[in-house]
Parts: C-alpha cells; sequence; structure tokens
C-alpha cells in the first residue's frame, strides 16, 4: 500500500473509530511499522493544519483521533447547537487536579489531601467524563481507584500527562 492509501485508510479508520485509537493497534490494522505510521501522521496533521481543513488529526498520549477545525466552531455551534459544557467548579478542578497528579487515587486519599468530602465532585467529574473508575486498591476495604482519561486530555488540550505543568510544592 502506498502511503497516499494508507493516510486515507487511516483517516477512514479514526472517522468511524469516533475515537482516540492507539498507534500500536492502527500500524497492526495498516501492517505497517509504528514507526512509518507515526511519521505519516505527523505529516497528515501538518498537511490538514495547512490546508485549513475543518477535520484536524491529533495526537492525544500514545493514540490519534480525528477532532474538528476550532476555527470552525461558529458554524458547528450554529449547525448543531450543542448543550454547551459548563465550567468546571473550584471544587471539581481541585478534585480533578489531585486525581491527575496522584493517579491512581481513591476516594479517601483525595479527601485527606482536599480535607473536604469529595462524593459530589467525583460523581460530577465521572458524569462528565473526565476520570473513570480503574480497579481497586488491594487495601482493606478494596477502595475503588480513579483515573484521568482520554476526555480529560481533549478538555485541556494536552496531549499525555507529561504535560501537565509540574508541581511546586511549599515545604
Amino acid at each position: 500500500m502506498n502511503e497516499s492509501a494508507i493516510k486515507n485508510s487511516l483517516l477512514a479508520i479514526l472517522f468511524v473509530a469516533g475515537d482516540a485509537v492507539p498507534f500500536s493497534e492502527l500500524a497492526v490494522s495498516l501492517d505497517i511499522p509504528v514507526k512509518s505510521l507515526m511519521s505519516i501522521a505527523n505529516d497528515t496533521i501538518c498537511e490538514l493544519e495547512r490546508e485549513e481543513s475543518g477535520i484536524l488529526l491529533k495526537k492525544i498520549d500514545n493514540k490519534l483521533q480525528l477532532c474538528s477545525n476550532p476555527a470552525y466552531m461558529p458554524y458547528i455551534d450554529k449547525a448543531l447547537a450543542p448543550i454547551r459544557k459548563s465550567r468546571l467548579s473550584q471544587s471539581l478542578l481541585e478534585t480533578l487536579s489531585i486525581i491527575a497528579y496522584k493517579q491512581p487515587i481513591t476516594r479517601i486519599e483525595i479527601e485527606q489531601v482536599r480535607g473536604v468530602a469529595c462524593n459530589y465532585s467525583l460523581s460530577m467529574l465521572l458524569e462528565r467524563g473526565l476520570i473513570v473508575r480503574k480497579g481497586r486498591k488491594k487495601t482493606l476495604g478494596n477502595p475503588l481507584l480513579y483515573v484521568t482519561n482520554d476526555e480529560f486530555l481533549r478538555h485541556f488540550g494536552i496531549e499525555s500527562l507529561k504535560d501537565l505543568p509540574s508541581l511546586k510544592l511549599n515545604e
């Protein structure tokens, strides 16, 4: 398969997937090395941005996803009239920050850092799809563990958790 066919197949796969797909899975599907896929993906990212395409290709962690170009949001909003996501409250941001930096983490551990109950914050973050439950901690009571997910990365416009600002703690 030539590079153009690989690029078009990649875009078709991502369009149908609708969500981020790991590089490794895409490479297997396209029967090419991951390194070659990454090169084609980088070229496609640049090409779509240069053409001011309505669709962009984004890297999210070790995955690729199609998304709409923010430049065309006024038209998308007008056409689809989506329900706008309300801003995150201070308590949601605090809880989300703790999870992002200390994941995987239990509710009790979050409450120890914040000093207040966080049941409501956890349920709202789960409802908004910014965090997920990721198993249970092997300790007394086997409490649920919480982690951020791809939607968290998309929401804040970062590729991976490594892009989070470093913490400067006053000690």
